[in-house]
Order: C-alpha cells, then structure tokens, then sequence
C-alpha cells in the first residue's frame, strides 16, 4: 500500500529534477554558444580604413591607414560629481539590432570589484539609445552620475545586440575606460 504513493512520488520528483538539470542546461548552452558567437563574429570590432586611394593593381592604400578601435574612449570631464564621457566605436555587424534598455554602466573592473553605475545618455533626444548603423561613428556624450566622486578609478560597460537569428542576446562589454578626477 505505501510502495505505490511513495513510488509515484519519488517518479514525480525525479521526472521534475531531469526537467530542472534539462531547462539549467538548455540556458547554459545557448550562454555558451552566444559567447563563442561574440568572440569570433563581435558587434564592435577593431577596422582599418584607407583613407585615399587603393592601387588597383597592388591593392596597397596610397593613402594614410587608420586603424578604429571596436570602442574607444576619447573624451572624459567632471561636471561637478558627474563624469562626461564620450568616444568613438566601429560596429561590424549591420544584423545586430540594439537590444534598448540592456546596457548597463558599472564602475570598477569587469574582472574584479565593481559596482552599478546610472547613467544617462545626452547623444540621443529621447534619452534612450536605439540602434546604431553599422560603420565607425562618435557616441556620447554619455553623463555617469557620480563618477568623479566614485572611489572608482574606470568605468565599464555591457551592452546586448539581437543578431538575425534572435535565439539569443549577444552581450559585449566594453571598457574599462579611465573615470575624470576633479581638478
């Protein structure tokens, strides 16, 4: 009599632990492929560019190469507590659609301690960033409320693009970026 209740249940709890180990695995996967997906085809990118003519013949730039950083930093100032940051990016992918509101700012290290960072962007009038076109272009001025204050020395941040295939976010970190001090 107490075999079967007790067999039932134990099937019941073993059935509902190989669906938890299934769905932790499944995310763990689709974490582990959308990393790899960044790492060999990123959102931001180093580029070079020719900036004049190309010998037809050679292929060779008769001109100056520059060479854009995927993100860069390029401008940092106090504004009282607030660091104003600014900078110029190189994004690759013209499939990656900005996934708007998953940027989040942090001050610290990505690889050690950091905290939560608020932010808010002035480059954009509605105050919320959209999609970006592909190609190498300014961004910010971005405001970091109480970066100079921070006890801080950079700031970093992570940021989500959909790629075509929407199975997955792809997230980039970008940074870390020296903070301003206060002069």
């Amino acid at each position: 009599m107490v075999g079967g209740p007790f067999k039932n249940a134990m099937a019941t709890i073993g059935a509902g632990g190989l669906l938890v180990l299934a769905y932790v695995g499944f995310h763990a996967t689709k974490f582990q492929i959308a990393a790899w997906e960044v790492q060999h085809f990123p959102v931001l990118a180093d580029v070079t560019v020719c900036e004049g003519d190309m010998d037809r013949r050679s292929g060779q730039c008769l001109g100056s190469v520059v060479t854009y950083k995927g993100f860069e930093q390029t401008a940092a100032f106090c504004d009282g507590a607030d660091a104003i940051v600014a900078g110029v990016m190189s994004k690759v992918r013209r499939d990656a659609v900005y996934a708007g509101g998953d940027q989040f700012m942090y001050f610290g290290d990505p690889d050690g301690r950091f905290r939560r960072a608020f932010w808010k962007p002035l480059d954009q009038p509605s105050n919320v960033p959209r999609n970006r076109p592909a190609g190498v272009q300014d961004w910010g001025q971005w405001r970091l409320y109480d970066g100079c204050a921070s006890q801080y020395r950079q700031w970093f941040s992570t940021v989500e693009h959909w790629p075509w295939h929407n199975l997955y976010p792809l997230s980039t970190t970008i940074g870390p970026f020296p903070l301003p001090r206060p002069r």
